[in-house]
Formats: C-alpha cells, structure tokens, sequence
C-alpha cells in the first residue's frame, strides 16, 4: 500500500478557490469500485485527507451482486464516514456487471445527480487517496480538461520493485499508443481518474466494452472530443494490473482500441461509440481542395458577400483579408462569431429570408446548409432579392454519391453521425445532378463547377498546411474533377440569376 503526502499547495489553491466561487464551487463526487472487502473500504475512507472531506459532495460505494457489505458493515462506514464529515452512499446494481459496466451505472448516477465531477478510484487502497487534492485541483484549474492519475513517468529510473520485463512493455505500448493517437501521455491504463460530467454527457459511454477496455475507450473518447488531458503524477502501483499473458493481453487490446478508433476516423469502420457530440460542428477547413479556401478563391478583392447560414462566421477573416465586406445570416445566437463580420442578421432559414437589406451584394454564399434545410427552392429563391445585376450565387453540398457510400451501402452500412455527408443534422441529401437541379430550378443559371478532395486535414487532424496533407488532396482532386460523380466529396457551383423577379416588371404609364 502506498502512502503519498498531502500538497499544501494544492490544498491552499483548493481553499482560495472555495473561498472564491462560494456556493458556485463544482461539485465533486468521488466514486469507489473494486474494493475486497469492508476493512480494506474503511481503510480507503480513513485515508481521504481531511482536507477534501469538505469538498466532496458525496462518496458513492459502488456495489453489485456479487460483493456487497452486510447491513451491519453498511452502518458501520455511514458511521465512520459521518465522524469525518463524509456523506456515504451505497449504489446497488442488480448483477455484476464487470469493470466497465459498474463505471457506466456511476457516471449515469453523477448525471443524473448534477454532479459536476465524478472521480473514479479502486476502494482497496491500491489507489493512493492522498493524491485526491492534486486530481481536484487539476480539475479546477482546467474545468475542461479529463485528470488522469499517472504512475510512470518517462525517461526515469525504474521504480522499486517494477520488473524490468513489465516497465519495458508499459514503454513500449505508451509510445505506440501515443503515436497512433497523437497524444503524449505517460500512463494510459491508470483507472485512478476525474471526468468533467461536459464531457460524460457528450459521449456515449453506455457503448463502451464492460471489460477493462472501458477506460481506454473513455480516453479515446475524450481525444475525439477534443476535451485535454492533464496528467498528475502518483507513485506507481503494479498490483493494479496482472503481470504475464493477462497482463500483456490488456496491453494489446488498448493498442486495438487506438487502431478501431483511427479506422473509425479514417470511415474504413464506423464505430458508434466514437461519435461524440462536439456541440460546434464545424472549423474551417484550408486545405487548398477544400470548399471553403475555394470559395474564398473565387470571391473577388473588394466585393460586399452576404454569408447565408455562416455558422460562427468562419469564412469572414480570410475574406477580409482581401478586403471583402461579409454580412452574415444564421439561427444562432450572435455570441462567439467572428470580429470579422461586418453585421449579423439572427434569422431561421426555414422561414421566409426577411431582411433588411436590398440589392447590394455582388456574391451571396451558401455554404454547406442546403443539406439542413426543408424549405430549400424558399430560401433560394428569396436569396435572389440580394444580388446586384450580374452578382453570383457560389453555393456547397456534399455529395452522397461518393465511392464511400456507394460501398458502404453495399456492404449494408449506413451510419449517420456527428459530421461530414452523413452528419445526423441533414435532411436532404444532393447527388452531382440532383444538386445542379435543385439550383436551377430556383432561378440560377449554373455558371461553374467546383468539386473538391476528401477533408484530409479533419480525418488525419491536420492543419490542412502540410505538404503530406497537400499533396495527398491534391492528387485525390484530380481524381475528383476527373470523375466527380464518384469521387467529389463535395460540390461547388457558381450561378448567376435568370430574372429579377417582379422589380423587372415595367409598368405601363398610368393613362
């Protein structure tokens, strides 16, 4: 069993922040799994420093069928728990339900519950409770962020005890698993963590395996979600894991994990545990193939634009770079968009575009939202009003037809999900032609066509500026424009209005 001092820092910081937000400090619930048996429980209880007792709304002891402390233990620890402040609850669960279920029936209690946090720790001391200011002030300083209590650090001696063998293998699948996920972590397998209930209720962790893999799905999870990771050092303890063929098995199937998730991204898979709300859905995408970096291009220095649907207003700072006036239109709220729109007009595209604006834009962009849209040919043809003579419609889609899709649908898939062509938000999907139809029937005249590459930079996370990234998008945008129908993943026109509407009408002289 380890014993770890207490951080008077951590303590003072901890303090200053209570004194601070008063009533508006996070709620805290520590949960206990895997503890053998009643004395080691009270034990664990007896070793929270006194320091926290008064900053953890509630200790939750998770129970199962199969390990249960008799009524007379239960009231035993309510009552040493109460002596040292603690508020005890005991949280039955039907049957056992294994390492990861009983993790799924706590984070389902801490929403449920409005917790703020949920810590996660073994209940047999193999955890050291001393470490629980550090893990809550970690929490604090980054609300954000998922904690995660790290037991080997890299490039240091070997700690006492550890075989030579084990410390070797930690080593090597961290750098594996550190390289197919991008990160820099220290310990991926450390159970000893503190998960923000943002992020609980924004990933589907009821999908998750029920078997050790959980907690590596939980961080996978996070990494997709884009929430930090912050790591706090503990003293290492092996007796946590199995040594041999169980051991090295765990390591293996966390490795897996790492693989899944990058042939999810990469949509070889389609995992549903891995489709995590993001709540903002969408960045701007600079690749030079993309559809956003292709409407800039063909928006002339100078020109005023009127942004239907700009989201948070992504394409205004690289118009304004060439000088462009963007307005934009959309259903949100204006708080969060861009400095660099010049207006902001709150309207729900589904409805009649009811601006107050006249004829005074040289383009009108509709960039990626036909697809949301019910009232399309409405909002189509009331954006006529806005272009001056000889403006131009530039307008996206994505097309369903790509080979993907086609092969997906062969082999019985069909996944809607957070984002892309199939983002679980669109109600209408467009082909190459179908598209091209449903534009000139509002009126337009089709002028050019766009097509772009696969979003390489948002499947590899890259900036879109590498020239790796560049290259691979440049060679699939001349597959793309060779065969759009099968290859584009988006497509791009450019139209210019057929007539005016009843403004064109010239009224006979009165007399």
């Amino acid at each position: 069993m380890w014993n770890v001092e207490v951080d008077s820092a951590d303590v003072d910081f901890i303090r200053g922040r209570h004194s601070e937000l008063g009533s508006g400090f996070p709620r805290f619930a520590l949960f206990l799994f895997q503890w053998r048996c009643a004395e080691a429980l009270g034990r664990t209880l007896e070793r929270i420093p006194a320091e926290t007792v008064g900053w953890l709304d509630e200790v939750v002891v998770m129970m199962d069928a199969a390990s249960a402390p008799t009524d007379a233990d239960q009231k035993a620890l309510r009552a040493a728990g109460e002596k040292r402040g603690l508020r005890l609850q005991f949280h039955r669960q039907p049957r056992n339900h294994d390492f990861g279920g009983a993790r799924k029936a706590a984070f389902e209690y801490a929403i449920q519950r409005g917790f703020d946090f949920a810590i996660a720790m073994r209940g047999d001391g193999l955890h050291p409770a001393e470490a629980l200011p550090a893990l809550i002030r970690t929490s604090l300083d980054s609300p954000q962020s998922f904690a995660l209590a790290a037991r080997v650090h890299r490039l240091k001696a070997r700690p006492a005890g550890l075989p030579l063998a084990r410390m070797l293998a930690h080593l090597a699948s961290t750098g594996l698993q550190n390289r197919l996920l991008a990160l820099q972590l220290d310990d991926y397998h450390s159970s000893f963590r503190v998960y923000p209930t943002e992020v609980l209720r924004r990933i589907p962790f009821h999908l998750n395996s029920n078997d050790r893999a959980f907690d590596m799905q939980m961080l996978i999870q996070c990494r997709a979600l884009g929430f930090p990771i912050e790591e706090v050092r503990v003293p290492p303890v092996w007796e946590e894991y199995p040594d041999g063929w169980k051991g090295g098995r765990e390591v293996l199937a966390a490795c897996a994990n790492a693989v899944d998730y990058r042939l999810h991204q990469l949509h070889v898979s389609r995992k549903g545990r891995y489709f995590v709300d993001r709540s903002v859905h969408y960045t701007l995408k600079q690749s030079p193939t993309s559809s956003h970096m292709q409407i800039v291009d063909g928006i002339a220095a100078g020109s005023a634009v009127l942004d239907l649907g700009c989201s948070q207003g992504l394409l205004a700072r690289p118009l304004a770079e060439k000088g462009v006036r963007v307005v934009g239109v959309d259903v949100g709220s204006p708080n969060g968009l861009a400095s660099h729109l010049a207006a902001y007009h709150r309207r729900d595209l589904e409805g009649p575009l009811d601006l107050p604006l006249g004829r005074e834009f040289d383009y009108i962009v509709i960039s990626d939202v036909i697809e949301h849209l019910r009232n399309r040919a409405q909002l189509l043809r009331g954006a006529r009003r806005f272009l001056k003579e000889g403006g131009r419609l530039i307008i996206s889609t994505p097309n369903v037809a790509l080979w993907f899709y086609r092969l997906s649908l062969l082999l019985g898939r069909f996944e809607y999900g957070s984002r892309g062509v199939l983002d679980a938000t669109h109600v209408h999907l467009f082909t190459r032609a179908s598209f091209r139809r449903e534009v000139e029937k509002a009126g337009f005249h089709v002028l050019q066509e766009r097509v772009t590459a696969l979003p390489f930079e948002v499947v590899f996370e890259s900036t879109g500026r590498s020239r790796t990234m560049q290259r691979v998008a440049a060679s699939y945008h001349a597959l793309a424009r060779l065969w759009p129908e099968l290859f584009a993943y988006q497509v791009i026109l450019e139209a210019e209005i057929t007539t005016l509407g009843e403004e064109s009408t010239l009224q006979t002289p009165a007399g």
